[in-house]
């Protein structure tokens, strides 16, 4: 008897690597696929069309078989469930008759219906076996939801009364918060107080000692009106005083205690009222009292300590405050007197600094015009300098054509009517270029002139004209004269080849002369020095000339 393969139960879900088993398995079979179908000829070969059809067709196929086979398994399941219910009746009833009829095919269908039989019995089992894993699983996990339950109870009874402790103490913390919210209030209410009270106090002393500062420089401009002779007198007094009164101060004032035990000074030596300072005192107990953190005893006794040490320096000494001051002017007359003269000598100091004023205008005048008079005279200096370097240039220049014009005398009549008629013509040319194109009765030295008054008036044009565009015209001829010097390289080199192109034609159609027998070698003579015979050209005195007039 074949044994089958035990069939995997559907009701167990798989794991992750079966998954991605599964996944890789596909992937796999589309690549063996491809690889198939890459691997077919040419005329093997389909569309993906084609090819999604024939998939699809092969799937209905197969389902259409397994729908067969499921059909088949149906019918012999019925024919098993039949025969097994019946089976008792039947083979007592038929046991003898039929034993008798047995062939061959009865007997093979027999055995066929016992296997059937046999994996029908163990479909069972294992179907039951699986029914009992899942009813057990499903109690297991029925314990476990009933488990949970309890604890997600036992957890919200828990949270219930985590949130009622909660509650309780959110209202104590706001009762609590309340009073010390009122506590704060009242307390920032007494520090207002306390604080508008010290400035008041503060803004009086202010007051107190803008008045002695005035009150002192009246005294001092008093004092600094006296004789000299008087004031040596109080100043040997003042100093006596002092001594004494810091030895007193040193032997009474000793502080022993520390904090706020600590013995504040006399109520004379900080210049207070006994209002003041009762207040004052009552104020810093009752603040101490209810804030003793906001402001601690040194605070205080810095704060105390600052106001006296602060009058004390205003008024270095207060007993000699308190009494009356001594004084050189005893009758205000004397004041008076002393006004008058002092005004007096402002007013003479006025009228005098007002002629110091106009001499000094005056004076800063006369540096003006020194100052532009010395610019001029520099400026004439650098003219006189210029004037004579142009001077030294145009007498360089008279040399130079003096040395000509002797060069000139000394060639023969000649050639100096020829150079002259030549000469002539070159200013003639000048002349219809640069001032006037017409025939005229003028001279060659008229002529000249009247080129020498143009090329300066066109020199002053252009020391007028502005640097740019001066450089900008001076761009244009040059790029203008770069390209006629051009132009007239080409045409000589143009020129030069016509001449090269003539001599080659030439040497082209001219007969060629056959030479017979060998050829003559000549006689080795001895080499002859060549003698040069320097021709004088006059043409660079002439090019000089020209650059000198129209350069």
């Amino acid at each position: 008897m074949r044994r089958r393969r035990p069939q995997q139960s559907p009701y167990k879900v798989p794991n992750n690597k079966t998954v991605f088993a599964l996944t890789a398995e596909e992937t796999a079979n589309r690549r063996e696929e491809m690889r198939k179908f890459l691997a077919l000829p040419i005329e093997e070969k389909a569309t993906h069309a084609a090819r999604a059809l024939a998939k699809l067709k092969n799937e209905l196929v197969g389902e259409l078989e397994e729908e067969g086979e499921e059909e088949n398994l149906n019918q012999q399941q019925q024919s098993c469930n039949v025969f097994w219910c019946l089976g008792p009746k039947i083979t007592t009833s038929f046991s003898l008759a039929e034993e008798k009829k047995l062939t061959k095919e009865s007997r093979h269908e027999l055995l066929l219906m016992e296997r059937q039989q046999a994996v029908l019995e163990l479909s069972l089992m294992t179907k039951r076996s699986e029914i009992l894993k899942m009813e057990k699983a499903v109690a297991k996990e029925e314990r476990k939801l009933k488990q949970f339950e309890k604890l997600i109870e036992r957890d919200n009874q828990k949270f219930e009364e985590f949130l009622r402790e909660n509650e309780r103490k959110s209202v104590e913390a706001r009762a609590l918060f309340e009073r010390e919210e009122k506590s704060k209030q009242e307390k920032n209410a007494v520090i207002k107080k306390l604080t508008a009270e010290m400035r008041t106090i503060q803004s009086e002393l202010e007051k107190y000692e803008d008045a002695l500062t005035d009150y002192l420089k009246y005294k001092d401009f008093l004092f600094r009106l006296s004789p000299p002779e008087w004031q040596d007198e109080k100043k040997s007094k003042d100093s006596k005083a002092k001594t004494s009164s810091e030895k007193n101060d040193g032997q009474e004032v000793e502080p022993t205690e520390t904090g706020l035990e600590r013995k504040l000074p006399p109520v004379r030596a900080t210049r207070l009222s006994s209002a003041q300072s009762d207040t004052l005192q009552e104020h810093l107990h009752t603040l101490l009292t209810i804030c003793p953190l906001c402001y601690t005893p040194g605070h205080l006794n810095l704060f105390i300590f600052s106001i006296y040490f602060r009058k004390k320096t205003c008024s270095p000494d207060s007993d000699s405050l308190e009494d009356k001051p001594e004084l050189y002017f005893t009758d205000p007359q004397q004041l008076l007197d002393l006004m008058s003269e002092l005004t007096e000598q402002n007013l003479s100091l006025i009228q005098n600094s007002a002629r110091v004023g106009e001499a000094l205008e005056k004076l800063r005048q006369t540096v003006d015009t020194t100052r532009r008079k010395i610019n001029e005279e520099e400026k004439i200096a650098l003219q006189i300098k210029e004037l004579n370097q142009k001077l030294d240039k145009e007498k360089a220049r008279g040399t130079k054509l003096e040395q000509m014009v002797q060069l000139h005398v000394s060639l023969s009549s000649q050639d100096q009517d020829e150079m002259l008629d030549a000469l002539d013509e070159k200013v003639t040319e000048v002349y219809s270029a640069c001032v006037e194109n017409r025939i005229t009765d003028l001279s060659t030295l008229q002529k000249v002139a009247k080129i020498e008054s143009r090329v300066f008036s066109l020199l002053q044009s252009l020391e007028g004209m502005p640097v740019e565009r001066l450089a900008a015209v001076k761009k244009v001829k040059d790029s203008e004269k770069r390209s006629r010097m051009r132009e007239e390289k080409l045409m000589e080199q143009r020129e030069k080849q016509k001449e090269r192109m003539k001599r080659y034609l030439e040497r082209s159609l001219a007969d060629s002369k056959k030479i017979s027998g060998k050829k003559l070698m000549p006689r080795c003579m001895p080499a002859v020095k060549k003698v040069e015979v320097a021709d004088v050209d006059n043409k660079p005195a002439e090019d000089d000339i020209n650059d000198y007039l129209f350069g």
